[in-house]
């Protein structure tokens, strides 16, 4: 015969979120993501012991902008107590709040890179460079340029010795004689001579042309009037001679690094649109002297050199499809100069060929590993350089890159995406892209190379953020500026909870949670939340079910005091730092699906969360 059984009792369960620290994950359905993370949140970040609340806000450094049109680059620290910013056709310092003051103007306005080296700054934007002195004062980095010395122990006649390579920044050179105290025409290492005039020293004193002595341009020959007397190296020359396009080698780059090994002893320049492949390299510890043949040429042409970044003695190429490195090698022999010339090498090693950076303002060193971006594929970190190998670069943006129906980073466009910037707080990765940023913590979800690709990838926590309009940063101390992409005025984060006097939009929202039983209709009574003491805050609470609907709606005052709202009859000095837990009752009945989404979208008002419990009532299966 048949048997019967009568229905199980309803049974009681808890969620207990201890942390609300996951970030958000548009990669798979809401209902498939950690307990932590969530399908929708905005301007919120979590603290590196995991506690979740409104960024900072934001505010201009000073009232009035300089005008329409981005800030084309600021250098990313202090430089003597100012803020140091390119805008327009100038360069600016700015002390505390206030109004900028031009240091130099008539400069191409174009985006551009700072570079401090030996007490120095350094200004490229791919038709001026420009050096800034520790009194700030700006100028032309050509108008003090090194002037080389080509030849040493010249006969009068030459074919002396070579001895430095030709400047790219300047036409100017010596030449250095041993004269022979009857000789009177020396002849240049170079002919077709500028007319500028030739200076030259005999037994270090000055001689003047025409004076002095006679040049013949076409030929290259000075004629002093007197023989100079026998010496060593005692008659030195210096002429001039413009080599078409040479200055503009230099000049036409746009980004700046310096690198040489252990000790950064050079500037390694690249961006030049005309040499989309090359790194010009400096002199050791002199950033005005390019020796001509000092470069390197990465790859191909037909895939440009996007960004350079250090990775303990190594140099990294990221090119726009592939990896290189390079290294530091001394002493060699230098092929140009011949056996006899010993100096420094820098060959080149591939690391990676299948994914390449398209996203220079992306790069930077995360916890020693450096971090870049591809507009196609997202974000990537480099775990190792010591081989080339496809696994040495992984994946860290999956959560936040978007997927159908679940828009994402790599869906702001790849005009956005190319120019987007970056900045590392100390804990913080954020990446700017258009008026949205990505703020990755990695210090509480550091990146883990196990081996498994796609959890070490999901376990990153990546909080996403608006209004955030970043053409370049600056840091100082725990202090964050931005230059502003459309204006020509500075942005500063502070702790005041507003932006730019208005409210910041605080969202978090749950996964789509149906406890781990798909298959049961549940109820969901009541839950608690915590949120952080400090402040007047109310909350605004949704409750949604797998219908997408908006259930019930709450607003939570989760102030723990208020002047208007206190009396003196129950008046105390305490301070409640750890506000209790507040109840709220959803009154979910017979939902597969149950999701609760926090926000707040008023000027000065906080969202924090600490923890979150759900109990639920399993109620029946679903038929």
């Amino acid at each position: 015969m048949p048997i019967f059984t009568s229905a199980s009792p309803p049974k009681s369960y808890e969620l207990r979120l201890q942390a609300i620290n996951g970030g958000a994950s548009y990669k798979y359905d809401p209902t498939q993501l950690r307990d932590t993370q969530s399908p929708y949140m905005l301007n919120m970040v979590a603290d590196d012991q995991g506690t979740l609340s409104k960024r900072d806000g934001q505010g201009y450094v000073y009232a009035s902008s300089l005008g329409a049109g981005g800030v084309n680059g600021a250098y990313g620290r202090l430089f003597g107590g100012n803020k140091i910013f390119a805008w327009g056709a100038a360069i600016y310092r700015q002390s505390g709040s206030s109004a900028p003051v031009a240091l130099i103007s008539g400069l191409a306005n174009s985006k551009g890179s700072f570079f401090a080296f030996n007490g120095k700054l350094y200004y490229l934007n791919g038709t001026d460079y420009i050096v800034i002195d520790s009194s700030l004062t700006a100028s032309q980095v050509t108008a003090a340029a090194y002037v080389p010395t080509l030849t040493m122990s010249n006969a009068p006649t030459g074919g002396g010795t070579p001895f430095e390579q030709f400047n790219l920044l300047t036409p100017a050179f010596k030449a250095s004689y041993s004269a022979n105290g009857t000789a009177t025409a020396y002849t240049l290492p170079l002919t077709g001579l500028d007319a500028t005039a030739v200076t030259a020293t005999v037994n270090g004193v000055a001689k003047v042309e025409t004076t002095d002595f006679a040049v013949n341009r076409t030929t290259g020959v000075v004629t002093f009037t007197a023989a100079p007397s026998s010496g060593t190296n005692n008659v030195v020359i210096t002429a001039y001679k413009t080599i078409s396009g040479n200055i503009n080698r230099i000049k036409n780059c746009r980004y700046i690094i310096d690198f040489g090994g252990d000790n950064d002893t050079r500037l390694f320049l690249w961006g030049n649109p005309n040499y989309p492949n090359r790194v010009f390299r400096s002199g050791l510890l002199d950033p005005t002297y390019f020796p001509e043949n000092e470069y390197s040429d990465v790859g191909s042409s037909a895939e440009a050199v996007v960004a350079c970044a250090k990775h303990y003695d190594k140099l990294v190429y990221l090119k726009e499809r592939s990896i290189a490195f390079t290294i530091y090698q001394n002493p060699v022999t230098q092929g140009f100069w011949g056996a006899d010339q010993i100096g420094a090498s820098f060959p080149l090693y591939w690391i990676n060929g299948a994914v390449g950076c398209d996203m220079p303002g992306s790069v930077q060193v995360i916890d020693n590993n450096v971090v870049f971006g591809n507009s196609e594929l997202g974000l990537f970190v480099i775990v190792q350089v010591s081989i080339r190998d496809e696994r040495n670069v992984r994946p860290i943006s999956g959560n936040i890159n978007g997927a159908s129906g679940r828009p994402g980073l790599l869906d702001l466009g790849k005009t956005a995406l190319t120019a987007a910037t970056s900045v590392d707080d100390g804990s913080n990765y954020w990446i700017c892209v258009g008026n949205q940023a990505y703020v990755w913590n990695y210090k509480l979800s550091p990146f883990a190379n196990t081996g498994n690709t796609a959890a070490d990838e999901e376990a990153l926590a990546w909080f996403p953020q608006t209004n955030i309009n970043a053409a370049c940063w600056i840091q100082d101390n725990r202090t964050i500026y931005y230059g502003d992409r459309t204006l020509g005025r500075l942005v500063m984060f502070s702790t005041v909870l507003s932006d730019f006097s208005g409210a910041i939009n605080g969202v978090w929202r749950s996964k789509l949670f149906n406890f781990g039983m798909p298959d049961w209709y549940k109820t969901v009574s009541y839950l608690w939340f915590t949120a952080k003491a400090g402040g007047f805050s109310f909350f605004t609470i949704k409750y949604i079910s797998e219908n997408g609907q908006t259930l019930d709606q709450e607003s939570v005052n989760v102030s723990s005091f208020r002047w208007d709202q206190a009396t003196w009859a129950n008046w105390s000095w305490a301070v409640n730092q750890y506000p209790p837990p507040v109840r709220m009752k959803p009154k979910q009945r017979k939902v597969e699906y149950f999701q609760i989404e926090f926000s707040n979208n008023t000027a000065n008002q906080n969202l924090t969360l600490l923890s979150l419990v759900i109990p639920y009532v399993a109620v029946k299966k679903v038929k």
